[in-house]
Formats: C-alpha cells, structure tokens, sequence
C-alpha cells in the first residue's frame, strides 16, 4: 500500500527563504487589522534560527497590543525591546488615532501606556516616553501631550517635539502657547525653542512678531542664542523676500560673531541673487565665500554652474567651473560638470569645452596622484 506523504512540517531552514523583514512587517499590520493578538506569531518568530525580528517588527507588536488594549502584552513586548535595547517608535503607538475618539480617550490611553513604560524602565521608558510624546502631537492630542510631559517631569525636548508639529502646520498660535507653557513649566527653551518660533512667524509673514523674538532672544541669559541656525532661518526667509542687501548684512553679523554658516544659507543666498535678476552679484558671492568659508566652495561653485545653466546662461556656468578649477584647484561636482559640458556642445561652444576637458582631466591626475 502506497504511504501517505508526511504531514510534517518542513524543517526550520527549508522554510528560511520565505520569511523576510517585510513580509514579517505585512503580517503583523494585517494581524492588526483584523484585530487578531500577534504575540503568538512573535513567539514563533522568535525560535527560528537565523531570523531576527526587526525594530520596526518589535514596534509593530507594541501597536498590536494597544489597538487590542491589551496592556499585559505590551507589556511583555516594551520588556523584550527594553532587553534587546530596541527603541520605541512613534509606530508603536499609531493605535492612539483611533484611541482618540473613544471611550476615555487619548489621554486616559496615553496614562496607562505610561504606567507600562514605568513598569519596564530603562532605555525603552526613555525612547518611549519621547515617542509617545510625539504620537500624541502628530493626532492633535496636545493636552495629553503637556499631561505625559507634567507626569513624567520631562523637559524641553519634549516641548520641542510639540512646537515642531505646531510650527509644520503652520499653528504659530498654538507653538507660541507650547513655548510660553514650557516657561511656566520652569523649562528655560534652548535655542531649538526659539528657532521653531521664529520659523513659524516669519513663514508665516508675522515678521512683526519675528523681530520682537529676535529680540528677546539677544536679551536671553544662554550665551549660544541667537545660534547658526537662527542667522540661517532669517537669511533664508528675507533672500526669499528678495532683500539681499539686508540679508548679507545678517551673514556679516554671523561671521562677526564667529558663527559658520551652513550651505543651506550659501544656497539661499545664490538662489536669491539669480532669481532676483542679480547674476552678476551671484558670482560675486561666490567668489567672496571663497575667502570666508573655504568649506562651501566646491558646493557653491557647483551650484551656481547648475543654476546657470537652468536659466540659459550656459557660457557663463562653463566659465564658473574654469574658474572653480584653475583658481581654486578644485574638482566640480560630477554631474553638475557633465551637464555643463552637454549643453555647451549643444550650443556650439567646443573650444569652451575642450578648455574644460583639459582642466578637469589635469586636475583629476593631480587629484589622484596626491592620495
């Protein structure tokens, strides 16, 4: 008589192939869905050889437990990542939204996920206090939110997650009262405090508002306010505004103080100047901050080249690269130099083209021969 084949299960390995990060992923969020515990799958996951659940795994779990309230799991799952010294993220606590409109809502939600947190301890009720933080913020939950912060006795952080979805949605109604609650708090603001505020105002046109912080942060008793960062807010938004002569003198009151400016302002002001009509003006900078940030050169000089060449003026980005490379020795970005290149042959410019070439193959040669 013929035998039955084994209803066996393969061994381990054999099935190996079939399980990755993502399809562990996609079986957890559709578990979640249908509002089936996940435990069980993990545990099963977890005596496998060779696979390690991912964070994002561990997080999800987190989010299993909660959509289902129950807490003993997750629990049992902020343990095992406390222990594998796994972060919570905001992930783990996407259940809130629904939370939120229920019975008790996101603020009792929020507590017992707290007394969870201080169950475990450690690195997990660090990562996950922040993060529960930041769930809360990002649904709305601003006054559950300020109640962790108060219960936790956490600081300015932990405000600072909360002005920055304040100040992404353009509430700077609401970031103002999350700085002046910080205050009453006892929570001094650092200078990320004072720089969301001050990117809220002024990208919103409260430029009234944003000079009166200015302001009040050259009185503020911290020493690092006004920081890089707050020179680069204003000089991005009045380049934007097209007054680059007050926006420079913003930069010179950044180099006076010692401060070096990121590229992101050098972008802000090449973009200004050209899209201003001030193209001359533009390579004037350049050349400038090739003296007073030797780190920027390369980039501005390539950007100014890529520019150039956008709005038609393709001679002139070929001669900002020749420039680039015979006076300051340096090699161009690639594609911003083979772009360069492509349009001056479409406009006819060959002897421009071969000046490059030989240049940039020179410079290549010195380039690899001093490594």
């Amino acid at each position: 008589m013929r035998s039955l084949p084994s209803l066996r299960p393969p061994p381990p390995d054999r099935l190996d192939p079939a399980f990755s990060h993502p399809v562990v992923s996609s079986t957890l969020r559709a578990l979640t869905d249908r509002a089936v515990p996940a435990a069980g799958f993990f545990d099963w996951l977890a005596f496998r050889k060779r696979f390690v659940p991912s964070a994002h795994a561990h997080n999800l779990l987190v989010e299993n437990a909660g959509r289902l309230g129950d807490y003993p799991a997750m629990s049992r799952a902020l343990a095992s990542m406390s222990a594998r010294r796994v972060p919570v993220t905001e992930r783990a606590f996407a259940f809130l939204k629904s939370s939120s409109s229920s019975h008790g809502g996101a603020k009792d939600t929020a507590m017992g996920i707290l007394r969870a947190l201080d169950e475990i301890g450690g690195p997990c009720r660090v990562s996950g206090v922040f993060s529960l933080v930041k769930a809360l913020a990002l649904i709305g939950e601003f006054d559950a939110a300020i109640s962790v912060i108060k219960e936790t006795a956490r600081g300015v952080r932990y405000y600072n997650a909360l002005m920055a979805v304040k100040c992404k949605t353009g509430d700077f109604h609401g970031a103002r009262e999350v700085f002046d609650e910080m205050r009453r708090s006892g929570f001094g603001p650092d200078a990320n405090s004072w720089n969301y505020l001050l990117g809220c105002f002024l990208k919103n046109g409260r430029v009234a508002e944003a000079c009166e912080l200015v302001e009040a942060m050259e009185r503020y008793e911290p020493g690092n306010i006004p920081n890089s960062l707050t020179y680069e807010i204003l000089a991005y938004h009045v380049c934007k505004a097209g007054r680059m002569d007050s926006a420079m003198r913003i930069l010179d009151q950044m180099f006076l103080e010692k401060l070096t400016p990121r590229i992101t302002i050098h972008t802000a002001f090449i973009k200004g100047y050209l899209y201003t009509g001030r193209v001359e003006d533009a390579c004037r900078y350049v050349s400038a901050m090739s003296i007073r940030d030797r780190h920027s050169i390369n980039r501005n000089y390539s950007l100014l080249a890529k520019l150039l060449c956008k709005t038609g003026r393709i001679v002139e980005a070929g001669r900002i690269l020749y420039e680039l490379m015979e006076k300051e020795v340096l090699l161009p970005d690639h594609s911003t130099y083979i772009r360069v290149i492509k349009d001056l042959h479409g406009i006819g410019e060959g002897n421009l083209v071969t000046e490059l070439k030989l240049i940039f193959q020179k410079l290549s040669v010195h380039v690899q021969s001093a490594r």
